[in-house]
C-alpha cells in the first residue's frame, strides 16, 4: 500500500497538477488548501497520486481531532466501500497519508481515543435536547465579554460568574483532552442544487467528568454532561453513515 509525507499544502498542490477539479474535491480540503501553504515537490508515484486523489475527493471525510495541553492529533479518514483513505497528523509535523480497509480505519480511532483518554467506557450514545443542555444566560455572556475586553482570562471571567451551575462551569473551564467530532458528506455527481452537510459535535473532559457540546459552532453551544461511552457510542453511528453514503455515490459513478 502507498505510503506519504507531506504538509497539506505539498498534497494540495499535488492533486491539482492531476487536473482534478476543485468542485470535485471535499470541501474540507478545499478550504484547507487555500489556507496552507507548501513547499514545491516532486510529484509522487502514480500509485501515491492516486492516493491523494482519492483522499481530497472523498465524497465522506471523518475527521477526529484530540487537543490536549496544546498538541493536537488528528485523523482525516475519506471514507469508501472498501479501502479507505487517511491523512495521521500530529501537531505541526507533516502528515501521513495512507490508505486502510474501513475496520482497520475505525480501529486507528480507537487507539487514538484509548491514547488520549477519550474511547474509555462501552458504547453508549446519551439522547439529550437542546432545551435540557447546560449554557450561559444572555446577561451571564455580556459579563464574560465584558471582562474578556477588559484582558480578563476567560477562565478567571467564567470562575468570577456567581450563581453559574457547578457542571456548566466545570465544562467551560476544562483543561483536559478535547475530541472534535466531525462528517463532511460531498456529492459533485448528485444534485447540481445539493450543498455538502457537515455535521460536528465536540467533547471536553473537565474536572468532574465529560461534557459534550451538541453545537460547537453556535454562539450558546448546548452542554451536556455525558458518560464516557458517549464518545464511542457517538462515533459508530456516524462512522456507518458515512460508509452508506460513499457506497451510495461509488454506485451512482458505477452507473455513468
Amino acid at each position: 500500500m502507498p505510503q506519504l509525507t507531506a504538509t497539506v499544502g505539498q498534497a494540495a498542490q499535488w492533486v491539482r497538477r492531476t487536473g482534478v477539479p476543485l468542485t470535485d474535491w471535499n470541501p474540507v480540503y478545499r478550504a484547507l488548501a487555500g489556507a496552507a501553504a507548501g513547499s514545491p515537490a516532486a510529484l509522487p508515484e502514480a500509485s501515491g497520486a492516486g492516493l491523494l486523489e482519492r483522499q481530497f475527493t472523498a465524497s465522506a471525510l471523518l475527521v477526529v481531532t484530540v487537543m490536549h495541553a496544546e498538541r493536537a492529533r488528528r485523523l482525516r479518514i475519506g471514507l469508501a466501500r472498501t479501502t479507505a483513505t487517511l491523512e495521521s497528523a500530529d501537531g505541526d509535523q507533516p502528515s501521513q497519508w495512507s490508505e486502510a480497509s474501513t475496520r482497520d480505519a475505525a480501529r486507528r480511532i480507537s487507539i487514538l481515543l484509548d491514547e488520549t483518554g477519550m474511547g474509555l467506557g462501552a458504547p453508549h450514545l446519551e439522547v439529550r435536547r437542546d432545551s435540557e443542555g447546560l449554557s450561559l444566560t444572555p446577561s451571564q455572556r455580556g459579563a464574560v465579554q465584558s471582562a474578556l475586553r477588559r484582558g480578563v482570562l476567560a477562565s478567571d471571567a467564567l470562575s468570577a460568574l456567581p450563581g453559574l451551575d457547578d457542571s456548566l462551569r466545570d465544562a467551560l473551564t476544562a483543561t483536559g483532552p478535547r475530541l472534535s467530532l466531525s462528517l463532511t458528506l460531498h456529492d459533485p455527481l448528485g444534485v447540481p442544487a445539493q450543498l455538502p452537510v457537515t455535521w460536528s459535535r465536540l467533547w471536553a473532559a473537565g474536572g468532574s467528568g465529560l461534557y459534550r457540546l451538541d453545537r460547537p459552532s453556535s454562539h450558546s453551544p448546548s452542554i451536556h454532561p455525558v458518560g464516557r461511552g458517549d464518545v464511542a457510542g457517538t462515533l459508530h453511528p456516524i462512522l456507518e453513515q458515512g460508509l452508506r453514503f460513499a457506497a451510495a455515490c461509488q454506485a451512482r459513478e458505477d452507473e455513468r
